[in-house]
């Protein structure tokens, strides 16, 4: 069916008149009325009967109103939806970020070649996260960065006022099951050599090291802003790091495709205004 009969017959059906129609259309009425008549041979009803020195829409008008109206909105929708961006996040801050607009956000995959691979494919537009890699089609920014903290329950048997590199190593731990380059994030970001860890357990989330190490005596490591954010729901005990580590850097990918894109800009921005807003360190701890 020809959208421009939808659209006059909403017009017409909307304003109960051809000559307003026609205005509203920019048509001339004769225009607006021979649409409708063919509208009419198509579905074989009449649309609209004489009612003074007006029209009035018939049954099968409001019922075929109430469709058209959807099936024009679903099309809006889908234009206006070329302003949305595709943006895959790391879990550990994707909660920070969830509700700001013209942004879909969806959790990064763990892999990161299948990652790239959406990138180049146009999957997804942008990545925020902590996976980085060497390739000139891709272009790579700092947006963010916070440190890592030790989690623990709150009831924790031997731990409770402070935590020391004794008690670190001495504990056993949750740890996130994903690797870069190799190693998992606490191996990649310590920044000085680190001893054999007692590994209780092994996840896919992050969100299941705070569950886990919230029902038991393990130690887990995820950054602090997601720690604040389950702190009191889990009673989880929050502590810096005795074993020294880098930040945690997050970092803008895309590809070199959307350099001068004014609207990915808008967006990148978005999200820089939105985590610059999170709580310094020192604060966080009370310090």
């Amino acid at each position: 069916m020809d959208l421009n009969l939808v659209r006059t017959f909403m017009a017409v059906y909307q304003c109960q008149s051809y000559t307003k129609a026609s205005e509203l259309l920019a048509l001339t009425q004769p225009a607006v009325s021979a649409a409708i008549k063919r509208l009419e041979s198509e579905i074989g009803k009449q649309l609209f009967i004489k009612k003074g020195r007006g029209i009035e829409a018939t049954s099968k008008a409001h019922a075929l109103a109430t469709k058209f109206q959807f099936a024009l909105d679903t099309i809006n929708d889908a234009v206006n939806d070329k302003n949305t961006l595709s943006v895959y996040c790391a879990e550990i801050i994707l909660h920070s970020l969830v509700g700001l607009e013209q942004i879909n956000f969806a959790e990064s995959p763990r892999s990161q070649s299948m990652l790239f691979e959406h990138l180049r494919e146009q999957k997804v537009d942008l990545v925020l996260d902590v996976a980085t890699i060497k390739d000139s089609a891709f272009v790579i920014e700092d947006a963010y960065v916070e440190p890592l903290v030790v989690v623990c329950a709150k009831n924790h048997p031997r731990i409770q006022s402070e935590l020391t590199k004794e008690d670190y190593y001495r504990e056993s731990h949750v740890i996130y099951s994903a690797l870069w380059q190799g190693m998992n994030g606490f191996e990649q970001i310590a920044q000085e050599p680190v001893e054999e860890r007692n590994i209780a357990l092994t996840v896919s989330s992050l969100s299941s090291v705070l569950m886990f190490v919230s029902q038991g005596d393990s130690l887990g490591l995820v950054s602090q802003s997601f720690a604040k954010r389950w702190e009191k729901q889990l009673n989880l005990a929050i502590y810096p790091c005795p074993v020294k580590l880098d930040n945690a850097k997050y970092k803008f990918i895309y590809h070199k495709r959307y350099i001068n894109d004014p609207q990915h800009r808008k967006v990148r921005q978005q999200i820089i205004d939105k985590l610059s807003k999170k709580k310094p360190f020192m604060e966080w701890m009370g310090l």
